[in-house]
């Protein structure tokens, strides 16, 4: 496959948006591997109604490292289960879907093309991949409305890179609706290896913020509402290659809208 050149303007605020998205991420947890991991999910607007849901953008940001291996890359996650208050919903009626199968292999160009009509966010990440020494490649993110599976909605994570190697991933989640000690949507998402377990991500990144309108009234992605105890959380637990697994928490304050 033909690599594409990668502009150094490009890089750079990819670099950069990588910083700022970093130093927010949630509290640190650390396992015997070596392996950390952090979470963070903010809900926007911040001012959201007490009782009724609000529509607005979610924005996740995950950051995984390795304390023991020397070049910092971690054992790779295979699996995320990521839980969020249950003040937030997610409504997909009426909002065009795509399959993964369209977007495997595929530069951001071409998967933004055939599934122009199901796109709902962007992002960022940064892959790490082993290939005679370690490189990392910054990534373009771009999330897609999925085909639903048993009347679930699904969400497709598409990660493309070209610099200095290519790097492809398609992450495919379903939700569900968890329910319990407060969370209520619940993303199960299934991490693909780079490399055949060569590489790892470390830090990923997606706002997701889809608009349209169905049946006459403007329908959004993400809504919220701000709860008595000002507070909406999150939590982010991580299965890795080598068995071990960590749970990651997060929380934001918000604010009632009179």
């Amino acid at each position: 496959m033909r690599r594409r050149p990668f502009p150094i303007a490009v890089v750079a605020v990819l670099a950069a948006a990588i910083a700022a998205t970093a130093a927010w991420a949630g509290p640190t947890v650390s396992g015997p591997d070596g392996n950390t991991q952090s979470i963070d999910a903010k809900i926007r607007p911040k001012k959201l109604s007490k009782k009724k849901f609000t529509p607005g953008s979610l924005e996740v940001t995950t950051l995984t490292t390795s304390t023991t291996d020397p070049s910092g890359v971690p054992v790779p996650a295979v699996h995320a289960t990521i839980d969020f208050d249950r003040n937030a919903r997610l409504y997909t009626k009426g909002l065009a879907t795509c399959s993964a199968a369209k977007l495997q292999n595929q530069s951001t160009e071409v998967a933004e093309r055939v599934c122009a009509k199901a796109k709902i966010g962007t992002g960022h990440a940064t892959a790490y991949l082993r290939a005679g020494k370690v490189y990392e490649v910054p990534q373009t993110v771009t999330a897609f409305n999925g085909v639903p599976k048993g009347g679930k909605p699904v969400v497709i994570l598409h990660t493309y890179g070209t610099t200095p190697l290519q790097v492809s991933l398609v992450l495919e989640g379903t939700v569900t609706n968890y329910d319990k000690e407060g969370y209520g949507p619940r993303l199960d998402l299934n991490i693909p290896l780079i490399a055949a377990g060569n590489g790892a991500l470390k830090e990923f990144n997606v706002k997701i913020d889809k608009k349209w309108r169905y049946k006459g009234v403007r329908r959004s992605f993400i809504s919220a509402k701000c709860p008595n105890k000002k507070k909406l959380k999150a939590r982010g637990k991580f299965d890795y290659r080598d068995g071990e697994s960590l749970t990651a928490y997060t929380t934001q304050s918000c604010k009632q809208a009179k």
